[in-house]
Formats: C-alpha cells, structure tokens, sequence
C-alpha cells in the first residue's frame, strides 16, 4: 500500500486500527482473566500453609514439654521425685498444656496440676480401648504419638500427646534401652486453635475445616472448621504431626461475578481501540507536517555547518578549543582545536581518566581540585601543564558552572609561560646576592636592586638619577677611573677589585664588574654594573693566613712558622757574628694530666702555659707551639761571646722552669706541673734548622732523664744516647710482638717463713742482649706509651698463673701480686680489663693483689678512690708500694680500700746502720697497724733485719733472704 494512500484517507486506516484492536482487547481480557483465577488460587494456598504452619509451630512447642519431662525422667533413671514441683513450671512456660501424666509401664500415677488428680490416676493406658491405639503407636514407634481430638472428663476437647521413655542399662550399655512407660501432656485444643488464628481466614474472605483420619475407625474426623464452609473445589494443605497427619481446606466465601469482570475490562479495550484510532489519524496529519519541516532543516543545518567552520578557524587561530561533558560528567567532547591542544586525533573519544594520564605529576592535585568544581556544577579555572611527547605544555582550562550545555574552553598559554619565565628569571637573576645598577651613557643611575642597597647604604629613591661618583672612595687617583674608561670603551667590559665608600662612609673592598650595552648602530646606550662586597672574603683570607702559619690552641706561631723563621735567622747569622738559642720545652706528666682530668684540662693547661712562656721572651724572640705539650723559643741576636750567651739563656731557662711551677688554677681545681728543657746555641757554622731542632730534643730528653723539672745543654754524646734508645724502643715493639718478656715470681713469706704468695716481676729475654732488668725498660716503656700493652701482658699472664696455682693442694693459697703503673691504672677501661681476666681464668679475686704507687694518689684522687672500690667489692685487693718514698697524704690514705702497705727497700737496706731508716720503718709500721692494714717489707736480705721487723711488729717479708724472683716459684 502506497505511503500517500494512508495520507489521503486518515478516517478509513483509523477505522481499521479501531476493528483490530478492539479483536486484541478481547484477546486479552480472556487471558487477563484466567490470570486473575490462578493468582486466587495461589493466594489461597499461601494462606493455608501460613495458618497451618503457625498451627504446626504451636503443637510443637507444647509437645515440647513431654521431651522436657522425659529428660527429668530419664537423668534420675525412672525415679523421679518432686514431679508436681517440675510438672507446675513447665505448666507455667506452656499454657497450651492443661495436664502432665506420668505413666510407668503405661499406669497413669502422676498428674500435676493438683484438681486433675481426681481423673486419670491409675488406668493401664496400654489395655484402655479408648486409649490403648495411640499408647501402643507411640510405645511401638517409640515416638510421641497424638491422640484426639477427644472429650476431657474436666470439660472441654484436647489433644493427648504421648511420649513413649526408654532408659539405658546402667550397667551394660551395649544392652538395649527398656521400655519405662509413657508420658501424657493434655493440650487444650481450644487455646492451641485460638493461637494459631484460624479465624483469621474467615475475615480475609475464606471458609476453612481442619479435620484428620481417626486411626481406630479410619472416619473422617473434624477438628475444626467455619460455619459457611462447603465441601468442592477446596485448597487443601496436610499439617505433618508426630505420627499423625492433619488436614486444612480452604475454599472462597464470595467470587466476584465474572459478568461485572467482564464488562469492565470490555469498557477499557473499547475506550483503547478508540484512543488509538484517534492516534493514528493524528500521526497520519502530523506525517504531512513533518515532510514540510525537513526541508527547513535541510536549510538551518547548512547554515549551521558554515558558523562550526567559522569558529574552528576562530579557535586555531585564539588556541582556544571548547569542550562539553555529559550528563554522568565521565565522557567529555571536544572540539577539533581543543583536540589539537591536548595531543588527540579530531574526532578521538576522551574521557576523564585517559586526560589525567597526560598531566604534569605535580599538578595532578590542583587538576583533582578543579575537575571537582566542574561535577558540582561550579565555575572554575586552572592553569596547569600536561605532558606530550616529551615535551612540557601550559594549559589555561576554564568552565562556566552557569552554562545550559555544561561547556569550558582550554588554551594553549606556553608561549606566555616562557615569557612570564623570562622574565622571572631576570627580575630574580636582578634581584641576587650580587649589588647590581643599571646607568645611561652618562652614567646617571637609572636603576638599582635590593643588594646595592644592602651593600652602599644609599636606598633606591637615594641613588636614583645620581652619579656613580657617588660611590667613590677617594683611594684611587684619576689615572685608575682612566684606564677603567679606556677599557670599557675598548672592550666595552672592565672587572677588577676596587674600593668604595659606603652611604655612612666606611671604606670597603668590592669586586667589580661593569658590561656597556650598545645598540643597533653600535652606541652606548647604557652600563650595567654587578658589585660583590669582599670585605668577609679579605677577612677570611687574612684569617686562613694566620691559622696557616700559628696554634689554632695557644695562638702561637706553629711548627711551619718556626722552621720558617729558624731559617731565615740562620741565614742572617751568615752576616752577623752574634749568637743565637733555641729551647725545646717539654711539660713533665702532661700525659697524666690528659689521662686523669681529661683533654679539656690538658688544653686549659696548655694556654696557661703558653701565656706564661710569653712573658719570658723579648720582642723579635719567637715563640712557637711544637706539638702536643712541646714548646720551642727561639732567640736571637744574644751575643757574639758564646759564654755570655750561654749564661743570658741559662738564667731564661731557670726563669720559665720557675714560674712553670707555680701552681695553676684550671677551672677552679688546682693543678701542679713543671718541665724539661733542651737548650742548644747556634751560629753562623750552623746550617740547617732540622738539625738544631734535632739537638735541641736530644738535649730535652737528657733533661727529663734525669728527673725533670731542669735543663740541659746539648752534647754530642747526648745524640749517642738518643739514638739508642730510639732502638731499644722498636725493641721493645718487636718483643711484645714476639713475646719475648716473661714473668719471674719473688716469694713473700710470714714470720714462720712459709710462703704465702709472691710478686710478679716482669723480664726482658733479648734475643741479642740477654736477660734485660727492668729498671732498663720500665721507665721507656712509661714514656712511650708501651707501658699499657705490657701492663696488659702482665695482668693476663699473672691471672694464668693463680689459675695454675688454684689447681693445685699446695698452692691454692698463694696470693700474687702485681704491679700497676699509674698511666695504665688511669685508662677508663681499667676496671673491665681486671674482671674480663678474672672471669677468663675464674680465678680467686681475692687471690689478686694489686700494687700501686704513691705517684697515683697526686691527681684526681676521687677517680682513683672510685675505681679502687668497685674492683674491692669484686674481692680484689690492694697494696700501696715503696710506701714513704712519695707523696702520700694521710687524709687520703685512710680513704684508700688497701689492704697492705708495703716498706720500701730503700728504708729496709740500711735499716740496721742508719737511724732515719729504723724510725720511718718503725712509723711505717705503726701507721699500718693503726689503720689496720697488714705490712710487708721488701728488700729483706738478712737474718737480723727480719728479726729487727718482725720486733717492731711486721710478720711479712719478701727479699733476696727467702730467694731471687725465678721463673717458677719454689
């Protein structure tokens, strides 16, 4: 059929669509209908299994009490007692139940509540007629049985529900359970039907009956049922029960006709057929209409396609692109130069997520910010940057939150971005660290930064529109600003130091560079000018210099500038006949003082010292700090008389050695200390300063040698014994390498001279010298600083021998003594080392004497007293060795932890000839028993000086009388 048939005749296609869909109106009704009949019926079914299960629910939880019962029955294995007592609160928890029976063997002999006693007790439930079917079912199914609907002799209509109990043999468990007898519950049928709200049916528009098969006739029995029900087209529903089944039918009481039905839903399909005859004549006019309107937009599109093209060319020109966002804010579309812009082919798809890829990382948070604003419709703007090949692109992005079509534009802005960066970088690059002024060719100042002004003084508003003359100094002549302006206008470039004059008028270096700027035509046109104030950098080359050449401690000259000067003075001695000296000095014990007090006190002494050597020396004399506590002063142009000179540096030499001894006040605390000096003259016959310096020490050496707190001349024997010890030194390095020192053992006896212990005496065996004694060793080993590592040697080796001793019956008893220096005795780690041994060789502590010396006791004694303690309290104990030979102070003594005192040999040698020895002996041992402190006496080479000893009460000894010290004690 032609389309312009359906136009010329809209009436006649309205009239067949009105016939053909009243046919399919009717179509559907009938179906509608047969819908509405099966949705009854379901609706019906719903309902009777909803009453009946709530009918089943309450059964159930009545029944349930015969189970609590039977649980009572079967813990106190058939013989329960207080049966009303468990009988009334399971009552109280289940209304339902009117009366509970207990029935063993099936006789009824319990019943609770008290009024049912008087009906039921005694009958044999297993022979009743009336009762016999449902006890024997419930007994043969040993399961709970229900019997009723019945007549209750109190009354009423219930159900009895019958629980069959079986007990277990207490003796043999394999044995089968035996019937005990049945328990009874009376459920009032009334209360079960009423909570199970049949009625319920009858107002929602159904009749119901609720009937069951009675087992001992097989009839059809009913239970309950509403006046208007009737037998016929029933829903019915079975309600499973304990060993028997109950049925529920249900049937409509009203149906609505199907005449009224059916004239209803005729109406409708006759009103839609008509509605949609009418559509479709309306749709058949507006078809003619709308061929009209195609032509209309034929010609609009066309007029609009000529204004996409004009603003395409528009935004490639601007490098402005739009863009759009739907509704969910997820897909964006974009214009073709918005396209460009972010890297996409025209017409590509974007969306949100692939966009985020491309942005700057550090620029993600601000975008995040920005794309929120836009999915709540809020105006916004963003200048951010995003990544395309490589290449880094600025981007001004903009929305207008009030816009129907929900449109921003994106711009390309990295051109100005380089711009504005240009320019940033200048203005920072003007505004540096560096004074800058920019001047005409005149050299009027057109424009300063914040460092100028820092650096003159002269704010900008100061120096605007001045003269760089304003800067001038007056140091430098005419001559200098000529030659400045021939290089400028040669090179157009001057750079060099000058000195200029600050607005308060203070003179300063400044290191200047100044650039003329010309134009096209090769002009001046201006001068630019960068000044750095040097006045710090001069300072700190000045500084530099004179930590280069003095003590950064003392401030006095240094090694480098003493050696510098002693050659230059040897040089001047070449044209001079006078003489000259130096003097090496070096603190006696300042290694002491560092050990004890610490280096912060070591340093303070230094600088005292280094004050007080200043006021020895005369103008143009040097005096320099050599290393550590060593000190050198070299003076020149004494004499030209060698004994003259010698003389004049001898009473400078007596003088510093005196006021080096005058006590020094370091923070409070007084400390004592003096020094040895080497003195060596020089002349025009000598020629290198190393060697002076050479003799100088040697001669240094000679004097601490001998005690300290002196000087000495050099001597060319002197360089002899200088050299050898340098060599017995490296010995002694290579010996404890090599463990060429041993340990021989002096026995101490007591006064019935038994052996008691003995003294550790250490040993040089030389491969080339033999059996080296200790006063050859001892006091190098002290200066070196070897004196810690054999001190260390000596403990452990000590400790091995007591361990030795310890295993052995006769000797066990032995204590060993062992001597401490006070250098290693001062060492922080001096107590750990004493208990690492004691534990290595689990020796006795108390076995272990340590001997110390009087020279301990001159510093720091409170850290002296400390360590003694905490090494007393392990059981280590302590002598005080060549006692009165030193500087023992009383009012420390008796705050020692000692345990012996030991007379010096000194004193026990001529203790028979000498009467000063027998009185210091005799105090000695008198002071020791007063403070309670055993003695002993070393030295002891005779009968009669022990006899003389032991009558002045000192009952230990040790000497060559009781024999040498030997490699094993006998």
């Amino acid at each position: 059929m032609s389309p312009h048939l359906y136009l010329r005749k809209p009436l006649l296609f309205a009239s067949l669509t009105f016939v053909m869909a009243m046919l399919a109106s009717t179509a559907i009704i009938i179906k509608l209908e047969d819908s509405a009949n099966q949705k009854e019926h379901l609706l019906a079914y719903d309902l009777a299994r909803a009453q009946a299960n709530a009918l089943q629910n309450n059964m159930h939880k009545a029944i349930s009490a015969t189970y609590a019962l039977a649980g009572i029955v079967a813990d106190s294995n058939g013989r329960i007692r207080n049966f009303e007592r468990f009988a009334d609160k399971i009552l109280q928890y289940h209304p339902q139940i009117a009366a509970l029976y207990l029935a063993p063997q099936g006789i009824t002999t319990d019943v609770a509540p008290f009024e049912w006693r008087e009906h039921g007790l005694g009958i044999n439930l297993l022979t009743d007629p009336v009762r016999k079917t449902e006890a024997m079912l419930a007994r043969d199914s040993a399961q709970l049985t229900l019997a009723g609907p019945l007549p209750l002799t109190r009354g009423g209509t219930g159900i009895i529900a019958r629980l069959p109990v079986f007990l277990d043999d207490a003796i043999d468990a394999n044995k089968p359970a035996e019937f005990w007898g049945l328990i009874s519950a009376v459920i009032d049928l009334k209360t079960v039907l009423a909570d199970a709200e049949l009625s319920k049916l009858v107002a929602r528009g159904y009749d119901y009956e609720l009937w069951r098969i009675d087992p001992s006739t097989h009839t059809h029995q009913i239970i309950q049922k509403s006046p208007g029900f009737k037998p016929g087209n029933n829903i019915r529903h079975a309600i499973k029960l304990p060993n028997v089944e109950w049925t529920l039918d249900l049937t409509p009481r009203h149906s609505t006709p199907f005449s009224n039905t059916l004239l209803l839903y005729s109406s409708i399909g006759f009103l839609f057929s008509l509605m949609l005859a009418y559509l479709v004549q309306l749709l058949l006019e507006a078809s003619r209409q709308r061929k009209s309107l195609k032509n209309i937009i034929a010609e609009r599109t066309a007029e609009l396609s000529q204004r996409e093209t004009d603003l395409r060319r528009a935004q490639r020109i601007s490098k402005t692109g739009s863009w759009s966002i739907g509704e969910d804010t997820q897909e964006w579309r974009y214009s073709e130069e918005a396209s460009r812009i972010l890297g996409y082919p025209s017409g590509s798809k974007l969306d949100c997520s692939s966009l985020l890829q491309r942005i700057h990382p550090d620029d993600m948070p601000a975008v995040k910010q920005f794309w929120a604003q836009v999915q709540a419709g809020a105006d916004a703007s963003i200048e951010h940057r995003i990544l395309l090949e490589g290449e880094v692109r600025w981007l001004h992005s903009q929305y207008d939150g009030q816009s129907a079509r929900r449109m921003g534009t994106v711009q390309d802005i990295t051109e100005r971005k380089r711009a504005e960066e240009d320019l940033r970088i200048a203005a920072i690059a003007f505004e540096g660290q560096e004074g800058m002024l920019i001047t005409d060719a005149h050299r009027a100042i057109l424009r300063v930064n914040q460092a100028f002004t820092r650096i003159t003084g002269y704010s900008r508003e100061e120096a605007l529109g001045k003269q760089t003359s304003l800067l001038k100094s007056g140091l430098h002549g005419a001559s200098y600003y000529e030659d400045m302006g021939k290089q400028l206008e040669a090179n157009a470039f001057w750079q060099g130091e000058i000195w200029n004059r600050r607005k308060n008028g203070e003179v300063y270096p400044e290191w200047l560079t100044i650039t003329a700027v010309k134009n096209a035509s090769g002009k001046v046109v201006n001068y630019v000018a960068t000044m750095l104030d040097i006045t710090q950098r001069k300072a700190t080359e000045a500084k530099l210099e004179h930590l280069a050449y003095h003590d950064p401690l003392t401030g006095l000259a240094n090694r480098r500038l003493l050696i510098d000067r002693l050659q230059h003075s040897l040089q001047a001695k070449s044209r001079s006949n006078q003489y000259g000296a130096v003097l090496f000095l070096d603190l006696d014990d300042f290694k002491t003082i560092n050990d004890s007090s610490g280096h912060g006190k070591g340093d303070l002494l230094l600088q005292v010292v280094a004050k007080r050597l200043g006021h020895s020396i005369r103008k143009g004399d040097t005096l320099a700090r050599y290393g550590g506590d060593e000190f050198v002063l070299l003076l020149e142009e004494l004499s030209d008389n060698i004994r003259e000179t010698a003389i004049e540096v001898q009473m400078i030499a007596t003088k510093i050695l005196a006021d080096l001894r005058a006590p020094y006040d370091l923070e409070h605390l007084e400390y004592h200390s003096s020094a040895s000096i080497g003195i060596t003259l020089f002349d025009k016959q000598n020629t290198s300063a190393e060697e002076l310096l050479k003799q100088v020490e040697v001669a240094m050496y000679e004097a601490k040698s001998s005690g300290g707190n002196s000087y000495r001349f050099f001597d060319k024997d002197m360089l002899d014994i200088v050299n050898t010890r340098a060599a017995l030194e490296a010995d002694m390095r290579q010996g404890l390498l090599q463990e060429q020192f041993v340990l021989y053992y002096q026995p101490q006896v007591n006064s019935s001279g038994q052996v008691t212990g003995a003294e550790a005496l250490v040993r040089w065996q030389h491969p080339q010298r033999g059996l080296v004694p200790p006063s050859d060793f001892i006091p190098l080993a002290e200066e070196s600083g070897l004196i810690l590592s054999l001190g260390a040697w000596i403990l452990k080796t000590a400790c091995a021998k007591l361990a030795e001793w310890q295993n052995s019956e006769d000797t066990k008893n032995r204590t060993l003594a062992v001597n401490v220096s006070a250098r290693q005795f001062r060492q922080n780690d001096f107590v750990t080392l004493v208990l690492d041994n004691i534990r290595h060789y689990q020796i006795d502590a108390s076995k272990l004497k340590l001997e110390l010396t009087e020279s301990l006791l001159v510093d720091n004694v409170e850290a002296t007293i400390d360590k003694m303690n905490q090494l007393k309290t392990r059981g280590v104990g302590f002598s005080l060795d060549d006692f009165g030979t030193g500087y023992s102070s009383l009012s420390y003594l008796k705050r020692l932890p000692l345990d012996q005192l030991k007379i010096d040999q000194s004193f026990v040698r001529d203790i028979l000839n000498n009467n000063n020895d027998a009185v210091i002996t005799r105090t000695i041992i008198a002071l020791g028993q007063s403070l309670g402190l055993a003695v002993i006496a070393e030295g002891v080479e005779t009968a009669a000086q022990r006899d003389f000893l032991q009558q002045q009460g000192c009952l230990s000894y040790q000497g060559y009388l009781y024999g040498k010290p030997s490699a094993e004690l006998r």
